[in-house]
């Protein structure tokens, strides 16, 4: 085998077997680097073919002069293989010029003109001048350096101006659906958008999240902006139009603005054990989601806000808004709701599972109760319908909750 190099789709090395004459990509090679290769042992051609020859096409360049470099061919005869450039038919040459447009007559090529090759032996050359020969270099005749000017350009504009339109076939399009809109001038022009937008800041005053203060000096609040987005169900079915009043986060200094912000999640593995749990067992799993949960989270900083955009107090423009609890987009709402969250599950008598943190257990009269906790969405399972439905009743009442019923669709992993 000879390494003739890498290859560039797989990490491997590129060998030629002059055996088989086939290039062959592999990673397990062992360089003999002190060995010579015998060349002529391998490298014989076959024999009896007269048929070897390869058609060869000249045609020479426009504005050449009769003085053309008479390099331009060459023959290599050492190696067996001798070019001939006799039988070479070029007819005279037109040129006529009506402003910038040309016409040019083309070469015609003869058959005749072939490549030979010779069925000796290869023998390679000890040297380059010895790998070149100059006895077969052969000027051009005078009629093949005939001038022959480049190729006309044509003008495009006849070519647009034959075409006939085609009318636009709608039937033929991929119309999309509806879009979620990129900004609040958008989303006010559509009533199922502003109707969503109403029930944020409804959900907001109801949780009594804020209260209008003037500014200080002192304070520099934040901003706040409005994100939208299109909750779909299992079949790609637009089910609500959510919108979501986000607050900028990212201006908040750590130290000042907010300390710790960290929050637990249960991992999809977890997610997954307890469906797997659930099904070996027989339990029902069901699912609850806690609206606007972040807005639920006590805030310990001070901190505030400006007032959101479509929704400012007439006449009180100038004023801001204090937080009491969290928002959706400060650095420290997640941690602030998961330890709203923790306080809510144990005073109905959940323990916290030591090994996930994300999973609460509650055992009354050897009847299991398992709560798993992703941000503000809760799978519940158990042995007993009754501690499921009376837990559900408990969380409503402590917070805005939707029952979303039997577990169907969690995190992208759809249960049947």
């Amino acid at each position: 085998m000879v390494f003739i190099g890498y290859d560039s789709n797989t990490k491997g090395y590129r060998m030629f077997d002059p055996k088989s004459k086939r290039v062959v990509v592999t990673r397990d090679v062992v360089f003999e680097e002190e060995k010579k290769w015998e060349w002529s042992k391998f490298l014989e051609t076959e024999t009896g073919s007269a048929g070897n020859t390869l058609t060869a096409h000249y045609f020479t360049i426009a504005g050449a002069s009769d003085t053309t470099n008479q390099e331009d061919k060459e023959g290599v005869s050492d190696s067996g293989i001798g070019i001939s450039n006799s039988g070479m038919d070029f007819p005279q040459t037109t040129q006529e010029q009506t402003g910038n447009r040309y016409q040019y007559a083309t070469p015609v090529m003869n058959t005749r003109s072939r490549i030979s090759v010779s069925n000796s032996p290869y023998t390679p050359a000890t040297s380059f001048e010895e790998s070149v020969s100059t006895e077969t270099l052969q000027p051009l005749t005078s009629d093949e350096s005939s001038l022959v000017g480049p190729r006309g350009k044509r003008d495009i504009k006849s070519l647009y101006d034959a075409t006939v339109p085609i009318e636009l076939q709608y039937s033929g399009l991929c119309l999309l659906g509806e879009e979620e809109p990129s900004n609040f001038e958008e989303a006010k022009a559509d009533p199922m958008w502003r109707r969503a937008m109403e029930e944020e800041i409804s959900s907001i005053r109801k949780n009594e999240t804020w209260k209008l203060v003037p500014l200080l000096d002192s304070h520099k609040p934040i901003g706040l902006k409005w994100v939208y987005k299109l909750k779909k169900d299992t079949q790609g079915r637009i089910v609500k139009h959510k919108a979501r009043l986000v607050a900028k986060g990212y201006v908040q200094r750590q130290g000042i603005d907010f300390d710790e912000v960290f929050a637990l999640v249960a991992w999809l593995e977890i997610v997954r054990l307890l469906i797997s749990i659930a099904a070996h067992e027989g339990w029902k799993v069901h699912h609850m989601d806690v609206k606007s949960a972040f807005l639920n989270g006590d805030l310990e900083e001070e901190v505030y806000v400006i007032q959101p955009l479509g929704f400012e107090i007439k006449g009180e423009e100038h004023k801001v808004l204090k937080l009491h609890k969290t928002l959706y987009g400060l650095r420290q709402a997640p941690r602030a709701w998961n330890s709203k969250l923790d306080k809510s599950l144990r005073t109905l008598g959940f323990e916290r599972c030591s090994l996930e943190h994300a999973v609460y257990m509650r055992n009354q009269g050897k009847r299991n109760l398992i709560i798993g906790v992703y941000v503000d969405d809760l799978i519940i399972t158990g042995e007993c319908i009754q501690d499921i439905d009376k837990f559900k009743s408990q969380m409503k009442k402590l917070f805005s909750m939707s029952d979303l019923g039997l577990l169907s669709y969690y995190l992208g992993i759809e249960v049947c």
